[in-house]
């Protein structure tokens, strides 16, 4: 296609934006305009989303949402986007995906925006690679982190005897010791968050304010689903899964130290597998990590294979940025108390991207 035949759209209608995404298989969950909506009102950043659309076709051929990200004392970036893995550039020829990044850095010119940071999985990385330089901004990809992809059975009953027998006595563990497993929606977001804000406590990471799960779970664009693993009638693990196209994904999951013996953290993650054949998912996506971490070692007993995570910052010369500058740990906050931690994360959670 060539560049007269396509303008760049900014905010175009919802259905049009959502029918794209719906009909390209490079799309993930992430790039349902539903998505950064919901991270752009619970913490009140401005997003917007761009679109390439054919001037004589009248048709979407890309797209591209963004969110100003400006932590004070810090350099402003446009992030696509913030809390996310993967929700960069989803086009149907190169054509439209340059615009799309020009379009990017025209914008990032507008709001006084130093970077622009594009988390894409690997799909695009040639792409960016070829990208003409310029005097004004330059260009560095940044691989510190990679998603993690397992292939899923047509039944239940092949993915279990494709585990490993260390994997299957862990889950069977969990199960002598009556932890019960249970599926559902906004009925479980309290048990969830129960789980989810201490675990984050003990890692000495800020939570994400609960609000933000419930207006993601009270889209109705958003197939979402909690799955929580109960122990003598307690939480003691919990998860928090999305739908698209044929991937379950699973952006957050956590487990309670204290229950740790009983092994309620494999029947959870045994659980959403279970869920995503039944719901006939043939990818599971167990989320980002860092390369050879002790998470990344434990999704990969599961069968997970590593996929390329590519986030590619363009900087205003002479500034830089990387992304693993960031952090989600801070030592101080292990020994908070857990209500206060509850009470000030979402504050702190805000203004880290990652």
């Amino acid at each position: 296609m060539l560049a007269y035949m396509i303008d760049i759209v900014t905010n175009p209608d919802r259905g049009q934006w959502n029918q794209y995404t719906s009909e390209n298989r490079g799309a993930k969950f992430s790039h349902l305009a539903e998505w950064g909506e919901s991270l752009a009102r619970t913490y009140s950043l401005p997003l917007v989303k761009l679109a390439a659309i054919g001037t004589k076709t009248d048709r979407i051929s890309g797209l591209l949402p963004l969110i100003l990200f400006s932590p004070p004392g810090k350099g402003v970036r446009l992030i696509s986007l913030p809390y996310t893995d993967m929700a960069g550039i989803i086009a149907d020829d190169w054509e439209s995906c340059r615009r799309l990044v020009l379009a990017a850095l025209k914008l990032a010119d507008s709001f006084g925006a130093n970077h622009v940071e594009l988390r894409q999985d690997g799909v695009l990385s040639p792409f960016f690679q070829c990208l003409e330089r310029n005097d004004t901004w330059g260009y560095t990809p940044h691989n510190f982190k990679t998603s993690l992809l397992r292939p899923l059975t047509a039944t239940v009953d092949t993915l279990w005897s494709g585990l490993s027998a260390k994997v299957r006595n862990q889950i069977r563990k969990a199960e002598r010791c009556e932890c019960l497993a249970k599926a559902g929606g906004n009925e479980l977001l309290s048990d969830f968050y129960a789980v989810f804000s201490e675990n984050m406590r003990d890692l000495g990471s800020p939570v994400h304010d609960r609000e933000l799960f419930r207006a993601i779970m009270d889209d109705n664009s958003l197939q979402t689903a909690i799955i929580c693993i109960y122990l003598c009638g307690k939480p003691a693990a919990s998860a928090f899964v999305l739908r698209h196209h044929e991937t379950l994904y699973n952006p957050w999951a956590s487990s309670l130290r204290v229950y740790r013996p009983f092994c309620p953290n494999m029947l959870l993650y045994w659980s959403m597998l279970q869920y995503a054949v039944v719901n006939r998912c043939r990818w599971f996506d167990f989320g980002r990590s860092s390369p050879n971490a002790p998470t990344y070692r434990f999704k990969k007993q599961w069968g997970a294979e590593p996929l390329p995570l590519s986030w590619h910052v363009f900087s205003r010369n002479p500034y830089t940025w990387n992304p693993d500058n960031e952090s989600l740990e801070y030592e101080s906050w292990k020994s908070m108390d857990l209500m206060r931690s509850r009470q000030d994360g979402p504050a702190v959670r805000r203004w880290i991207s990652l």
